[in-house]
């Protein structure tokens, strides 16, 4: 991969990272004097900046985050019902790390029959890690099941099956530690800890994950006063995009962080002194290009969308071509991993669409171009019945013009 350079927090050539908190809506901090303010964004700052300090291990992590096992007044075969409700998610959230804490509880307080329900729940994990090799398979399946909770609103959920990831099948991935510190951010399914979200991300950058610098690029992207103690910068934003494929240490890039570095450039941004950095078109191509490469295992989607949409229309520096931009097109959802609530996806379902109705740059079929709208019109029906989805963007207007063009082909 090419090396960019930077002189004073500018990118002489661009491209970074990824991150899974893109677009949190966040309650307002509450407020009393300015001079009150102040000092709590200065304490803040301070906590976040510790995190990131500090050299953080997993089992401080662990620590921190451990569930709470509320004992008082429980007997032991209480604490074993507890055990039992959080391991079937009998009216609870179904979270095995708690459950074990609570057959643990109930086994100190001399339960006969909590070793028992121990070993069994031992025996489970074992099984699902047997049905997941490289940490895909079955853990993989759970782990994405709480995705798709936290995007439908469920964010306790989400919480549950992250922590559960990381701390109870021990994935070594430690895909859930993204989710935990989104939520964390968010405040959602838990109390928002910002310098904890810091600290996770932090961690995931130190152990050569790509998505850990990302993540802490997003943050610092988000419009002033989004995340508490955090002072927007588009400038560490983008030093943390470049970090996320080109960072000493990294075990994985992360392909998405050149698609953000992109949307800087593409939009134009502010440098911490105040100079504006202008659109450059071509420069956020060769960033979208890098994502779209990917990092050898898969590659970004989204990013395909993007330079689909700089080939269909042109740009400053780049030339209008329909052959290129059904190449993208088509590439963008050619990935198995590739699923609807992705953004962009139901675009390029509809785009497709509209190339194959017309034969922009590709053979005129009708039957083809059907069969995108209708893909279009699902994809675009699943982000709309989603809370968080990143793909509901433009969703409906995607739905309505779809169902224009089915009723139009008959």
């Amino acid at each position: 991969m090419k090396r960019f350079e930077r002189t004073k927090g500018i990118v002489v050539a661009g491209c970074a990272a990824m991150a899974l908190v893109a677009g949190l809506a966040l309650p307002a901090c509450s407020t009393t004097t300015a001079t009150q303010d102040a000092t709590t964004q200065e304490a803040t700052q301070q906590e976040s900046d510790d995190a990131m300090q500090t050299d953080v291990t997993l089992d401080e992590i662990e620590a921190d985050l451990a569930p709470t096992v509320d004992t008082d007044g429980l007997s032991a075969d209480e604490l074993l019902a507890k055990g039992k409700q959080y391991e079937t998610g009998d009216g609870v959230v179904q979270w095995y790390a708690m459950a074990k804490a609570y057959y643990q509880a109930a086994a100190d307080a001399g339960s006969s029959e909590a070793q028992d329900a121990l070993d069994s729940l031992a025996s489970f994990r074992d099984e699902v890690l047997a049905e997941s090799e490289s940490m895909q398979g079955k853990v993989f399946e759970l782990y994405r099941a709480g995705v798709t909770a936290g995007q439908g609103g469920d964010y306790e959920t989400a919480w549950a099956s992250a922590y559960d990831d990381v701390f109870f099948f021990n994935d070594t991935e430690n895909r859930g530690l993204g989710s935990m510190a989104d939520l964390l951010l968010a405040g959602r399914g838990v109390t928002q800890d910002v310098p904890e979200a810091m600290k996770l991300y932090t961690y995931m950058a130190s152990i050569g994950k790509g998505n850990g610098y990302t993540a802490l690029g997003l943050v610092y992207k988000a419009d002033e006063g989004t995340y508490p103690g955090i002072e927007h910068s588009d400038e560490k934003a983008m030093e943390y995009f470049l970090d996320s494929c080109q960072a000493d240490g990294l075990v994985e890039t992360d392909f998405k962080g050149p698609r953000y570095a992109g949307d800087l450039y593409d939009s134009g941004y502010t440098l911490d002194d105040g100079t504006q950095v202008e659109p450059d078109y071509a420069k956020a191509a060769e960033c979208y290009q890098v994502a779209a490469d990917g990092n050898g295992r898969t590659f970004d989607g989204t990013s395909c969308y993007k330079l689909a949409v700089y080939c269909e229309e042109g740009r400053d520096g780049i030339d209008q071509d329909y052959k290129k931009a059904a190449q993208y097109y088509e590439k963008a959802v050619s990935d198995p991993n590739t699923h609807a609530t992705m953004l962009g996806i139901p675009q390029t379902y509809l785009s497709l669409g509209r190339f194959y109705e017309q034969g922009l740059g590709v053979e005129k079929n009708l039957e083809t171009a059907r069969s995108y709208y209708q893909k279009a019109l699902e994809a675009a029906q699943e982000n709309l019945d989603l809370v968080d989805a990143a793909g509901s963007q433009d969703a409906q207007a995607v739905y309505d013009e779809a169902s224009e063009a089915l009723a139009r082909l008959g």
